[in-house]
């Protein structure tokens, strides 16, 4: 009788806490399913980091839309779209059945925070409600964007318009 009961206190206590992670699962799918813009870069302003850097607040922006287990990300570099696998306290970015990375929720500042590392240098990010401009954006610091890779804007094909006198 004792082992029976035993038993049956590791189902219901089982029971117990899949129901709670699929309760808090579910209530951070209902808080961070939406746009997401891109807030902070290694602890900077977005402004402060393009300023920093020499890009456009533009180049450096990249929104999210987190819609249904989806992840679609915008940015200057272009559209993914990657799995989600909602966590209680945020998500994990999957591609191809892999973790990419992890993303946490800040239910009191309203925020997501990943880091990922490129080429051994470790960024973090913190992105908040809403959606940003991404492309060609006016650069942080009000003056000319910088020109494309190569220099100056080369004349076209054939070269300028021979003038005759």
């Amino acid at each position: 009788m004792m082992k029976k009961m035993k038993k049956l206190v590791v189902v219901v206590l089982a029971v117990a806490m899949m129901t709670m992670c699929m309760v808090a699962c579910g209530t951070v799918q209902k808080d961070v399913d939406g746009d997401w813009t891109t807030s902070t870069i290694n602890g900077q302003s977005l402004e402060d980091w393009a300023a920093s850097t020499g890009q456009t607040v533009g180049a450096c922006t990249t929104n999210w839309t987190v819609k249904d287990g989806k992840l679609n990300a915008v940015s200057a570099l272009g559209n993914a779209t990657m799995d989600v696998e909602y966590k209680s306290n945020g998500f994990e970015v999957k591609e191809n059945g892999s973790i990419a990375f992890s993303v946490a929720y800040n239910k009191d500042a309203q925020t997501l925070s990943y880091k990922v590392n490129v080429a051994g240098t470790e960024y973090d990010y913190v992105m908040k409600k809403g959606t940003g401009t991404v492309g060609d954006a006016a650069p942080a610091d009000g003056g000319e964007a910088a020109p494309a890779e190569g220099g100056e804007e080369a004349p076209a094909e054939g070269g300028e318009e021979a003038v005759e006198e």
